[in-house]
């Protein structure tokens, strides 16, 4: 029987792991999109979700830990502690009307999470705490632009932004039977850093011009609470429809600005911008950025035989129109997703002689309307395939006891009719679901 020094270990083990991943990981992206609001909205599914059209809200599984709906937490397996982590590797290619293109791709850890299952092994409650990090947002673009003023040179206009959101989170949740609810609570932090250049190119006198550039550095944190609820209704002994709703009011979360506009000249062989001379500067402007409040439901459909089907079904709004920056509107609207998917796992007795019949079979397709206005209304849609793969065969009913690797590939679109810009994408997510023994005391006969 393992003990909690052996789970200690192997949680230090990952997090070394984790580490380096995220120490290896590149980061060459450029999303103009993320210039608005707090930025490009990062998956806020695990894998598992991810595989089966980013659904979640009704779903609930043993041996992985569904953060979206709180509620989940109470169905982990008995006295188990498990502990997930996502890696993700985007690659997005972004071309204009005139045909030219660009391509970038990043990778970046998308989520880690532990969670526990408390339930005394006599008690009719089930109870899960889960604790966790992840980023929300991320916000990553460089621009250029460029111009002949009436003097009749050119101005080169540049605009570069770095930042993201965060979100650290300990939540937990309580199951009677066929109803459970859950809360998580936390602290969302973050930064959004942005420049703008203008460069105006000597055509007609040599040195008559120098370049300035505007600098805005934000750094910003705040409390939050999301809540959820799941109930299961029995159909037959074999089948059954879930149902999930979560969701969290507005959050204020307390910024701090620094302002500074300078003139500068690019210096060594990079190119380094170095200040000539200061115009103004401002220091600790104190404001409060609005993150928005959102809402999701859904509803699953599983049926158990010699297999499992579940398919869902999940509708999630996001108010971004409540986006607010030191009190100023941006250009956002309220956007919403429509997002459905499968899963299937073709024995859930163990008994078939091949590894493949013990493997989850996920696919899905989501709709979103986005919420950038600055080029009118954009949609995007994707669809998604995916597999959860055990480490060794095992029976459905010894999930809890078997550690998983599940992945998800998806590729979409984001555009419009009228759009000067379009976006295609791929993204390739993997997560490492490991469980072991939690607080279970030795028995001697």
């Amino acid at each position: 029987m393992q003990s909690v020094s052996t789970i200690g270990r192997r949680f230090f083990s990952c997090l070394i792991l984790s580490g380096m991943v995220a120490i290896t990981a590149f980061s060459q992206d450029n999303s103009p999109w993320s210039r608005y609001g707090l930025g490009d909205m990062v998956p806020s599914v695990n894998v598992v979700g991810r595989g089966m059209g980013h659904t979640s809200a009704a779903y609930s599984d043993m041996q992985t830990i569904n953060f979206v709906n709180p509620a989940s937490y109470s169905k982990f397996g008995m006295q188990r502690s498990i502990l997930d982590i996502g890696i993700d590797i985007n690659n997005r290619t972004i071309s204009n009307n005139r045909g030219a293109s660009y391509s970038s791709a990043n990778a970046y850890i998308p989520y880690l999470a532990g969670g526990f299952q408390l339930k005394g092994e006599k008690s009719k409650t089930n109870w899960g705490l889960v604790f966790g990090l992840r980023p929300l947002t991320k916000v990553s673009y460089n621009l250029e632009s460029a111009q002949k003023i009436p003097a009749g040179d050119s101005i080169l206009y540049n605009f570069e932004g770095n930042g993201g959101t965060y979100q650290a989170f300990m939540g937990t949740a309580v199951g009677i039977k066929i109803f459970s609810i859950g809360v998580n609570a936390g602290y969302r932090f973050g930064s959004k850093d942005y420049t703008t250049r203008a460069i105006l190119l000597n055509d007609t006198a040599s040195s008559r011009y120098t370049a300035g550039q505007k600098v805005i550095r934000n750094n910003f944190g705040g409390a939050f609470l999301e809540a959820g609820v799941q109930y299961q209704l029995n159909l037959s002994k074999k089948s059954a429809l879930h149902f999930g709703a979560y969701g969290s009011l507005q959050a204020p979360l307390n910024a701090t600005r620094d302002e500074r506009y300078e003139t500068y000249f690019l210096s060594g062989e990079a190119g380094i911008p170095t200040q000539i001379d200061s115009i103004s500067e401002t220091k600790n402007i104190k404001g409060t950025i609005q993150y928005p409040s959102y809402y999701g439901f859904g509803i699953m459909f599983d049926r158990a035989d010699k297999g499992r089907l579940n398919v869902a079904l999940d509708y999630v709004l996001h108010n971004w129109a409540e986006y607010r920056y030191y009190g100023d509107v941006d250009f956002m609207q309220n956007s919403w997703q429509v997002k459905a998917g499968a899963q299937y796992l073709p024995d859930i007795s163990g008994a078939g002689k091949s590894y493949w019949s013990n493997v989850f079979y996920r696919a899905g397709f989501l709709f979103t309307r986005e919420p950038y206005t600055i080029d009118g209304t954009m949609n995007s849609y994707g669809i998604t395939l995916g597999a959860g793969l055990p480490i060794r065969k095992f029976s459905y009913a010894e999930i809890n006891r078997s550690n998983m690797v599940n992945a998800a590939f998806e590729f979409g679109q984001r555009s419009n009719r009228n759009s000067l810009l379009r976006e295609n994408y791929f993204r390739l997510a993997v997560s490492f679901s490991m469980s072991d023994i939690w607080f279970i005391k030795r028995k001697y006969d």
